[in-house]
């Protein structure tokens, strides 16, 4: 009996190890938060025992020449050795466009078959829409939330009324 547990104990060892964790981390037009963000996903990702890649989701929000993505501007924040391991989503503009540009590379990326695990990264006033958004565009796909706990003088009063348009940003994001 003794054998078969550490059978599947060893089975079980082998699977956890070897599953990929999809690090997202939303941008924000607010360098303040987008780097407390990346920050705690940074602190998060030391927890890992397995490997892990970065989904830096941020484009420019409005036409503005010359500035540089959020996706960009959070890759400057993690020292990483190697971009292999880095994805960069520099068209999103919004929560919506964020996970819908996600659950497109997840389709390229991995097979039907195949198992990974995604770690969402978002401000703490923000995780209650993001999560309503996510369930709209992913359906009954588990996920684990980092929060970071910056936020600016209207941040919580603001998510109030971006909580309105949530089905609007899901519909207008599956159809780009």
């Amino acid at each position: 009996m003794w054998k078969i547990i550490l059978i599947l104990y060893l089975i079980y060892l082998n699977y956890a190890l070897s599953l990929t964790s999809v690090m997202v981390v939303l941008g924000n037009q607010m360098k303040e938060i987008q780097k407390d963000r990346v920050l705690s996903a940074i602190e998060y990702s030391k927890s890992l025992e397995n490997t892990y890649i970065w989904f830096l989701s941020g484009g420019v929000k409005g036409y503005v020449e010359n500035e540089i993505t959020e996706a960009s501007n959070m890759r400057g924040y993690i020292n990483e050795k190697t971009t292999n391991n880095m994805v960069l989503d520099n068209y999103a503009t919004n929560t919506a466009e964020n996970f819908v540009n996600l659950k497109k590379w997840l389709t390229i990326k991995y097979n039907s078959d195949e198992e990974y695990e995604i770690v969402i990264t978002t401000s703490e006033y923000h995780k209650r829409r993001a999560l309503k958004i996510f369930e709209g565009i992913f359906e009954k796909k588990k996920i684990k939330w980092n929060v970071s706990k910056k936020a600016c003088s209207s941040c919580w009063s603001d998510e109030i009324f971006h909580m309105k348009n949530i089905e609007k940003d899901v519909k207008n994001a599956l159809q780009k």
